[in-house]
């Protein structure tokens, strides 16, 4: 069972921020999940919002900003300092030499950023990566995108309602990997679809007692802003 820390270690340091990475790397988190948007001049960042507003002291859509705008602003979540918006090659390029993994999650539901995935593995196969990354997207056409650019390796499928709709979507399209929120989940769900040899990813595990459950259960990732282990 792997353990992946929530935008990085985001119970201790501002979400998605190379501070953030590093510091789950150290803590000895198996990898960090994060999220891929896109900005104005075709640059992959790693923000979970399509605005800025919740997490820097600037306000607008990343896609309405250059990279080099978004550079004035800092992506502290309200602490003290200075934090860079990290691009995803940041991220890869940290990851190159060590064995630490990272779920990227495509964040194409609410915007449909155009050739977004293509771009993305793009990088991660530039950089050498490839057997590090998860990835994963709510938007069933980047899934099913991911999968045809990346047939042999890990492509997710998250869910926040709707579980019987994508448990049929999953076995549909063959997708191998499925990542519900942790809610979800109960033995017989687990057992169905191991059965299928599908893998399960959950999020986001708020505390000791979920993350025994889901261990003992045999969910094969658990994803959380804490330290469990």
């Amino acid at each position: 069972m792997k353990l992946f820390a929530h935008r990085g270690y985001s119970a201790q340091y501002p979400e998605n921020t190379m501070e953030a990475f590093v510091q789950a790397y150290q803590k000895g988190f198996d990898g960090v999940e994060t999220d891929v948007h896109m900005t104005k001049d075709g640059q992959l960042v790693l923000i979970h919002d399509e605005t800025i507003d919740r997490t820097s002291d600037g306000k607008g859509y990343i896609q309405d900003y250059t990279y080099d705008e978004l550079k004035r602003f800092s992506f502290s979540h309200g602490s003290a300092g200075y934090y860079p918006l990290p691009l995803l090659k940041d991220l890869l390029t940290f990851i190159q030499d060590k064995d630490f993994l990272v779920n990227i999650e495509l964040k194409t539901d609410v915007i449909h950023y155009t050739e977004l995935e293509e771009k993305v593995h793009q990088l991660v196969c530039q950089l050498g990566v490839e057997k590090k990354i998860y990835y994963s997207s709510f938007y069933l056409p980047s899934v099913l995108k991911m999968k045809s650019l990346y047939p042999q390796g890990y492509v997710g499928y998250l869910m926040e309602e709707n579980y019987d709709k994508k448990y049929q979507e999953l076995l549909k399209y063959h997708i191998g990997a499925f990542h519900p929120r942790y809610d979800f989940l109960n033995s017989q769900r687990i057992k169905q679809l191991k059965q299928h040899n599908i893998l399960v990813a959950s999020w986001t595990i708020p505390d000791f007692k979920e993350y025994q459950r889901l261990k003992e259960l045999g969910v094969d990732i658990l994803i959380s802003n804490e330290y469990l282990r």
